[in-house]
C-alpha cells in the first residue's frame, strides 16, 4: 500500500511539473508575439523578423510565427518569401483565416488574379463556417 501511494505520489509530482513546463512555454510564445507586435509598430521589422526566426528554430511547427513572419514579409515587399511562410504556416493550420487575406493582398500586388481570386473565395469558405 504504501508503494502505490508513493507511486501515485510521484505520479503526481510529474503531471505537476509537466503542467508548469507547459505553462511557462505558452507564457514565453505569448512574450515573444507581444515583443514582435511593438516591433513591427515601432517599424522595427528586422527585429520582428529575428524574433520569430528564433521562435521558429525552436518550434518550426509554430503556424502563427510562419504567418507573422510572412506578414512581415509583405509589409518589407518580400513577396515570395511572405508567400512561402503563409503556405507553411497553411500547411500546418489550414484554418487560420488572416493568412487567405495576407495572401490575397500579395498576389494582387504580383498582378496573380487567378491566385488572388483563389485566395479570397478561401478566405469567404472559412469566414463564412465559422
Amino acid at each position: 500500500m504504501t508503494v502505490l501511494l508513493i507511486g501515485a505520489a510521484f505520479v503526481i509530482l510529474l503531471i505537476s511539473v509537466s503542467f508548469l513546463i507547459y505553462i511557462k512555454r505558452l507564457h514565453r510564445s505569448a512574450s515573444h508575439f507581444q515583443t514582435v507586435g511593438e516591433y513591427v509598430q515601432q517599424g522595427r521589422l528586422d527585429e520582428a523578423v529575428a524574433v520569430l526566426k528564433e521562435t521558429l528554430s525552436k518550434d518550426h511547427l509554430n503556424a502563427e510565427a510562419h504567418a507573422a513572419l510572412g506578414m512581415i514579409y509583405n509589409k518589407k515587399d518580400l513577396l515570395d518569401d511572405a508567400l512561402a511562410e503563409l503556405k507553411t504556416a497553411l500547411t500546418i493550420n489550414p484554418d487560420l483565416i488572416s493568412i487567405y487575406q495576407e495572401m490575397y493582398l500579395i498576389y494582387k500586388k504580383k498582378g496573380m488574379e487567378d491566385e488572388a481570386s483563389s485566395a479570397l473565395a478561401s478566405y469567404e469558405k472559412l469566414k463564412g463556417n465559422e
